[in-house]
């Protein structure tokens, strides 16, 4: 088997696969490399870490990794979610609570790449919102940054729409913790990518195409959770360029997939983070 120069094996995702679940189609036309030449350490730190992974995008980023035989440790709250996954049966799986940064500290230690899906409820934010979209993912990042996190923090942003009129008080507040959220994650110091969207929907069964932005996009687009999971999952295994963001959003005129991906490592890197207002904490 073909090894990168870290002597680490390649992994790739089998070529006959698809985005629809049974099969994972794309990233074995990217780059097929588990992305370890970034991470260094790999024969020690050769895990994913994947937080949020029995949400509808973590499921499909634990099918995609597991397709490719990855070591995944997948972080879970609840274990009555796991009977409805048999991808947890062949990961690691560990019971954590982000709010309680501390447990992750051990599993933060062994991991090659953070994929990091936790976040407040859009449908209508909870009390404690605002400790769960940005003290905790703050306090995690420390965390990787503490633990020297060699390869990147790939995670799920808002593309950000500037629209203020005919919002819900929670809607704006949501939307508010999102980009307090961007702010958190380019402050950290630790190495990241970060796609963009804004609706997340429901999988499709068919490879949808894609554009793909560094501007700001100010209207919400909808991405389907499973074309999600799959560019996530790309980052991870084909990398991407340091430190940088990535707006994505469905378009029939734009990128097939596992071209998204390889677009991923053409990006410009982000500036200096200049935004500094921040929500009430009430939020």
């Amino acid at each position: 088997m073909p090894t990168c120069p870290h002597r680490s094996p390649q992994r790739c995702i089998p070529s006959d696969s698809h985005i629809n679940g049974s099969r994972t189609h794309g990233v074995a036309d990217a780059p097929q490399t588990f992305d370890h030449c970034a991470v260094g350490a790999a024969s020690v730190r050769d895990s994913i870490l994947l937080i949020g992974a029995s949400g509808q995008t973590g499921r499909y980023v634990l099918r995609f990794l597991r397709a490719a035989s990855v070591p995944v440790i997948a972080c879970v709250r609840n274990a009555a979610r796991l009977a409805a996954e048999p991808s947890f049966a062949s990961a690691e799986v560990a019971f954590v609570d982000v709010e309680q940064p501390h447990t992750l500290a051990p599993l933060i230690e062994r991991a090659a790449h953070v994929i990091y899906l936790v976040g407040a409820d859009r449908r209508g934010l909870a009390p404690g919102a605002w400790q769960l979209e940005v003290d905790s993912l703050s306090d995690c990042l420390e965390l990787a940054r503490r633990a020297g996190l060699p390869g990147r923090w790939i995670s799920v942003g808002y593309s950000g729409s500037v629209q203020r009129t005919g919002l819900t008080w929670a809607e704006i507040r949501w939307r508010e913790l999102k980009l307090a959220a961007d702010d958190v994650i380019g402050a950290s110091g630790v190495n990241y990518f970060v796609v963009r969207t804004g609706l997340v929907g429901a999988p499709v069964s068919s490879d949808p195409r894609v554009s793909i932005t560094q501007d700001s996009a100010a209207a919400d687009a909808q991405l389907p959770c499973n074309a999600l999971a799959f560019l996530l999952t790309g980052a991870a295994l084909a990398g991407a360029t340091n430190r940088s963001h990535v707006t994505v959003r469905v378009d029939p005129q734009g990128f097939e997939l596992q071209s998204a991906v390889r677009a991923f490592g053409r990006l410009r890197q982000d500036g200096p983070v200049l935004r500094t207002t921040r929500p009430m904490r009430h939020a």
